[in-house]
């Protein structure tokens, strides 16, 4: 949740919209609650009586609430979508930063691949967090709240069926939030692999062509393809899983309400209009509830994202400028004193051990050996473009660090 929280600075000036839209998302809420309200009057009183003056009459209040709603959530719509891709702008700008700072010993704690699925499907996800999570998030407690006084405003009686049937929907849901978690996680790996596939077929596509090895990146795709197919099945199967659960506690509840609803009506202490108005005030709280799940389940997979993007940005820059630090090089000579190196510091082996060289200026020199004979490595040290192990390598006589 951390990163959620620490990626939310980065909204800036997209606040403004954030709020405007939970205002909308209120106001609708409120038109929406008072509908049932009217519905309730238009049947006891204008159906009752065959007052058709006073049902126009509800009937153009309900359509003026019922416009008014929709007016609000279409204003929401625009200022969510604002918010949402100005944010992602905004993280996947911070994330490109970052990784223009960055050294080669940096780069290898990520694979190209895995950091293009973190500017774009992870930054996506975190957009979704708020186009098609923030309406139910903002929206979902008011229906609860609100919906719950309300109808305990109604026909207490009756309202206590909400107090049964709402903990048996939380905790279905809490089981379903905490065994999809994890699987949304290994699911963002997994894509990581395949656009690495893919990657690495498509840069080399003259290699493989020239050297007949189209079936044998087909299968290797094929196998990471396969994994990510199952992998989504399996995530999916339980994350819908609030689907059913939703509709097994909302039906009982109608079921419920009905049963006791029309005995109360049998025995005169509740009128019709009531029951439907109450019915009504029953299907927004579950709505509120499902809401508030499909929230949970985007957020879920949010955070697997957001910790992903956080790993982008708290990468320590391992190679920084020194301050006022050398600017020219002036005859270029090279000077390598005891030098070694490794790629990792747990890794068993040196590439590069104890190496002495002189370079005097000018001179030309061929460094020669097998593949894998760090060849480049000892090349790539003398821009600093890796940092010295052991010793320290010398251009003009100056450490390569002082520049």
């Amino acid at each position: 949740m951390n990163d959620i929280k620490r990626l939310a600075g980065y909204i800036g000036s997209y606040k403004k919209d954030m709020m405007l839209g939970a205002l909308m998302v209120m106001i609708e809420t409120a038109f929406e609650l008072v509908i049932p309200i009217m519905i309730a009057d238009l049947i006891d009183v204008g159906v009752a009586n065959h007052d058709l003056a006073y049902i126009y009459s509800k009937g153009f209040q309900m359509g003026i609430c019922a416009l008014l709603a929709l007016v609000t959530g279409l204003l929401y719509a625009r200022f969510a979508a604002r918010a949402s891709y100005g944010w992602g702008a905004k993280i996947r700008e911070a994330e490109y930063a970052k990784v223009m700072q960055y050294s080669f010993s940096n780069l290898d704690h990520f694979d190209t691949s895995s950091l293009i699925t973190r500017m774009t499907t992870d930054v996506t996800v975190l957009q979704n967090l708020i186009n098609s999570g923030f309406r139910p998030v903002t929206r979902g407690p008011s229906l609860l709240i609100l919906g719950i006084g309300l109808s305990f405003w109604m026909n207490p009686k009756l309202a206590i069926v909400f107090l049964v049937c709402t903990p048996v929907l939380g905790i279905v849901l809490f089981l379903i939030v905490r065994k999809v978690a994890p699987m949304y996680t290994k699911l963002q790996t997994i894509v990581d692999r395949l656009n690495h596939v893919v990657q690495e077929g498509v840069t080399a596509i003259r290699a493989v062509k020239a050297f007949v090895r189209g079936e044998y990146e087909e299968e290797k795709f094929d196998a990471v393809n396969t994994d990510l197919s199952v992998s989504s099945e399996q995530t999916f199967h339980y994350a819908v899983l609030n689907l059913p659960a939703f509709q097994v506690v909302m039906y009982s509840a109608i079921v419920l309400i009905m049963w006791f609803g029309g005995n109360m009506i049998l025995s005169g202490s509740l009128k019709v209009g009531d029951l439907t108005g109450f019915l009504s005030y029953v299907m927004q709280v579950v709505n509120a509830l499902m809401m508030i799940a499909n929230v949970f389940l985007l957020l879920t997979r949010s955070l697997a994202s957001a910790h992903r993007i956080a790993e982008v940005l708290d990468e320590r820059i391992v190679l920084k400028s020194p301050e006022n630090g050398v600017q020219k090089v002036k005859d270029g000579s090279v000077d390598f004193e005891q030098v070694s190196f490794k790629y990792h510091k747990d890794a068993k082996a040196y590439a590069l051990s104890d190496v002495d060289l002189h370079i005097k200026a000018g001179q030309t020199i061929g460094v020669i050996g097998g593949t894998g004979a760090a060849k480049t490595t000892l090349v790539q040290l003398i821009p600093r473009l890796y940092e010295a192990t052991k010793g320290c390598v010398y251009v003009d006589d100056v450490p390569v660090q002082e520049y």
